[in-house]
């Protein structure tokens, strides 16, 4: 049997992915399935992340290397574990004030997934967890936790945020 690159990529994802000790690593498609989920093309000896619904294109991430396009899946498995985790331990908060839009607070925090996504970036490759913290660490700049998600943070939330 030949292998490809793809197969070359599903192989760095499952050694890399070991580390993180979350079970298996996906298995890379091949074909468009039209649900949302992507699938990956070579393209002129490169890799292109495509996502796809409906029959359209949602998402293209063109001309990625090998690496590159390691780190897309690695990072989106630890955030859906991450985001998992999250909603299993979440809990309501005692005696809570109402969110600004007058809603029940429910112990929501992005900080809640975003800090386990970067422990395990970290687990895989610390120069990964860096990443992860650099580009979340930007998110929440540019989209403040509000002073819920701060109080339901069960996270050590770093001093630049």
């Amino acid at each position: 049997m030949k292998h490809d690159l793809i197969d070359e990529l599903q192989a760095q994802i499952d050694t890399l992915w070991a580390k993180a000790e979350l079970g298996e690593a996906i298995t890379l498609s091949r074909v468009r399935l039209d649900d949302g989920s992507t699938h990956v093309e070579i393209v002129a000896g490169r890799l292109d992340i495509v996502g796809t619904e409906r029959g359209r294109e949602t998402m293209r991430k063109a001309s990625l290397s090998l690496t590159e396009a390691s780190h897309f899946y690695l990072f989106d498995m630890a955030v859906w574990h991450a985001q998992q985790r999250e909603l299993r331990e979440r809990k309501p908060p005692e005696n809570a004030p109402l969110i600004r839009n007058g809603a029940t607070d429910d112990g929501y925090s992005r900080w809640n997934w975003m800090a386990p996504a970067i422990e395990t970036m970290g687990r895989i490759d610390p120069d990964l967890g860096d990443w992860a913290m650099r580009y979340y660490s930007k998110a929440i700049r540019n989209s403040q936790l509000s002073d819920y998600e701060k109080r339901n943070a069960k996270w050590p939330l770093p001093p630049m945020l």
